[in-house]
């Protein structure tokens, strides 16, 4: 009796459409799940890791890597905390994914590959927070944000100054 290896599924042929996919980018995994909505029972949604994008067909929009803070996996459930735009918390989006391949590994790899630096560092005394340069691809501009410590102000003036004074001081020392 001979055994054949395990064949990954191949992706729908209309899913580059479906997720509004350009063809430049190239698809590194997919996956799929439940409908969100009621009116479409039977089809799944797709989602997609590209190599430039996460492609979520129940939201119909694309998330640049370096817009997301963090993936997790725990089967059926790819959690994605979304960056706000000062890079701080933003929404998340928890996808049930009921056939995965490889989407969770492809969303950890990019989700990482993204991150250029991440530092904790004290910019006033006894508060903290994370310096994090994110590039979205190799040709991407660099992104930095500043995310304070939970119970943090992070709207006084005079502590985001601190901030920027450490901000500017890694930048420089790190010439990025």
């Amino acid at each position: 009796m001979r055994l054949r290896p395990k064949r990954s599924l191949r992706a729908p042929i209309d899913l580059r459409e479906r997720l509004g996919i350009p063809a430049r980018e190239r698809v590194l995994a997919w996956g799929s799940g439940p409908k969100t909505t009621r009116e479409a029972r039977g089809e799944p949604d797709y989602v997609a890791a590209t190599d430039l994008a996460l492609y979520v067909e129940g939201t119909g929009a694309s998330y640049p890597w370096d817009s997301i803070g963090r993936a997790s996996w725990s089967e059926p459930v790819l959690e994605i905390q979304l960056l706000d735009p000062s890079g701080g918390p933003g929404p998340t989006l928890r996808l049930r994914i009921t056939e995965s391949g490889d989407l969770p590994a492809a969303v950890h790899d990019r989700v990482t590959a993204s991150v250029i630096v991440s530092e904790r560092i004290e910019v006033a005394d006894g508060v903290r927070a994370r310096m994090v340069a994110r590039r979205a691809h190799d040709d991407a501009p660099v992104k930095w944000s500043v995310v304070f410590d939970v119970g943090v102000d992070a709207s006084d003036p005079k502590l985001q100054l601190q901030a920027r004074a450490a901000l500017d001081e890694l930048r420089s020392a790190l010439g990025i």
